[in-house]
């Protein structure tokens, strides 16, 4: 079965409107590309610490690009979702 290629746009926050709508469509966006688990509060014992981080820069990037620029500004030195 091939795996699909699906796009997905996420309305960019921007400190207005249903924060809880657009939190649960990140979240989903996160495990589409399979990163959702680093949410979590610890890394799982068996996951190796760099691919812990590297999980960590890919969620963190996720988030932030689905940030609007007046938003994005506060967080945009945060390194971990």
């Amino acid at each position: 079965m091939a795996m699909s290629s699906a796009k997905f746009k996420v309305v960019k926050f921007n400190g207005e409107g249903n924060f809880g709508l657009w939190q649960t469509r990140v979240k989903d966006l996160l495990a589409q590309q399979g990163i959702l688990k680093v949410l979590r509060s610890t890394k799982p014992t068996l996951m190796e610490e760099d691919d812990w981080e590297q999980l960590q820069q890919r969620a963190t990037g996720t988030i932030q690009l689905c940030l609007a620029d007046e938003i994005m500004y506060h967080v945009m030195d945060l390194t971990s979702p």
